[in-house]
């Protein structure tokens, strides 16, 4: 049993000297934690320097990380709460997923407890507690701020004298230079990351309702059709690899970060991929698409993985309890966020502005370009139940973009699968 009760009213930053105050007996606690930031994540290195902290300065506890990157992270984390094998700390972005955990009672109502430690909770940007409460409730604390964008290889397009494309026309041009070239126009596959290409485009054709709110009497509106038939007329002009129906999520960075790729739709996340003093890649809104002008200033914006829960299971330990809220406290504390968006560029939803930090180039250039916008849109994949969008739209666009199936079967095979959200 621990001696101290971890929801005393402390600020974020000094969990070491309210640790090391405290004596405590022989016995550990273990806590499981999991997030999308395992394997080659921009954020694994980091996050592994974090938990050795808290370790380090929490030495009643041992903290075991278990996260995985990319395709692997979400079966693993459905699977250990389905059998009964629930994390105690865990880190998942807004959506069907974490609605779906919080309806089965396996997420912590944490309502109460940030009710107890109001500076805790006034160290969070309050506009974006939206994306983590419930029924009036919170349930989880919202660290990492992302957004989407395209990424280019700024050296590639200087070699083949290729314009910077602000509009779809200007996108096609600059695939057709490149492929004249050898060089990959665009990094696309067809596993979840692959779609970013899809949700930007449907941003830019849909605006925000229509992405938001994807369903209109049981049936996908319209300009989702309307979105994939631009992707299709990109395949058709060799945009993507030959390989893109089997590559993997790290492939298709790979494809980019080495050059054989002159661009890539990715989240935020990915500019930790990048040292800072690399000027040959950067960021550009995606392309507008003519005759939806209304959308132009669009982008896609919202949560990460860097959203901390805690679950059920370990809130009805008492000292798992304990454990476990002094590590989300660390996970989402100023001195934390601060560290991550040093190493990682991450935008931090956490207040660190005493921190005077030197953000990195694409990052700052992405906050701009999120200011700049007149139009913050949800990424789609947020607003379906995201195992269907897994295997029933990023699995079966092979089958459309080759002409087995139409936009129209892609989405009802979809909606008879259950992809409608509740």
């Amino acid at each position: 049993m621990l001696l101290l009760c971890a929801c005393t009213k402390v600020p974020s930053g000094i969990q070491e000297q309210q640790t090391n105050d405290v004596v405590y007996k022989d016995e550990k606690t273990t806590l499981r934690f999991i997030s999308s930031w395992g394997g080659v994540d921009s954020k694994a290195e980091a996050l592994k320097s974090i938990l050795d902290k808290f370790e380090a300065n929490n030495a009643d506890i041992t903290v075991i990380n278990e996260s995985l990157f990319g395709e692997d992270f979400l079966p693993k984390i459905k699977t250990d709460f389905a059998s009964g094998n629930d994390p105690d700390v865990f880190g998942l972005w807004p959506g069907s997923d974490i609605r779906t955990l919080i309806d089965a009672g396996k997420v912590a109502d944490l309502t109460g407890l940030l009710m107890d430690n109001p500076d805790w909770k006034r160290s969070f940007n309050p506009g974006m507690w939206d994306y983590t409460t419930y029924n009036a409730r919170i349930y989880g604390l919202p660290v990492e701020v992302m957004f989407e964008c395209m990424f280019i290889n700024k050296d590639l397009f200087e070699r083949y004298n290729v314009p910077t494309p602000s509009s779809f026309e200007d996108l096609k041009a600059a695939v057709a230079i490149f492929k004249e070239n050898g060089i990959v126009p665009i990094a696309f596959n067809t596993y979840s990351e692959g779609t970013y290409l899809y949700q930007n485009l449907i941003a830019m054709i849909g605006g925000k309702n229509d992405t938001e709110f994807p369903f209109k009497d049981g049936q996908i509106k319209p300009s989702h059709l309307t979105a994939l038939q631009y992707i299709k007329e990109l395949y058709d002009i060799g945009a993507f690899p030959e390989n893109c129906f089997t590559m993997t999520n790290n492939e298709r960075n790979i494809l980019f970060k080495e050059k054989k790729a002159a661009m890539i739709v990715q989240g935020s996340w990915f500019i930790g991929e990048f040292d800072v003093d690399d000027y040959t890649v950067d960021i550009i809104r995606f392309p507008y698409v003519d005759g939806y002008d209304n959308y132009k200033g669009a982008m896609v914006y919202g949560l990460g993985g860097g959203s901390f829960h805690l679950s059920t299971a370990a809130a009805e330990d008492e000292a798992r309890y304990e454990a476990a809220v002094r590590l989300l406290k660390e996970l989402t504390s100023a001195e934390t966020a601060a560290y991550y968006a040093t190493e990682t560029g991450m935008i931090s939803n956490v207040n660190i502005d005493s921190y005077n930090i030197e953000y990195r180039r694409m990052t700052i250039k992405g906050k701009r370009m999120i200011r700049e916008s007149d139009m913050l849109v949800g990424p789609l994949d947020s607003f379906v139940d995201r195992s269907s969008w897994e295997e029933d739209i990023a699995k079966q666009f092979p089958y459309f973009l080759s002409g087995t199936i139409t936009a129209e079967e892609l989405w009802a095979n979809a909606i008879e699968n259950g992809i409608i959200s509740d």
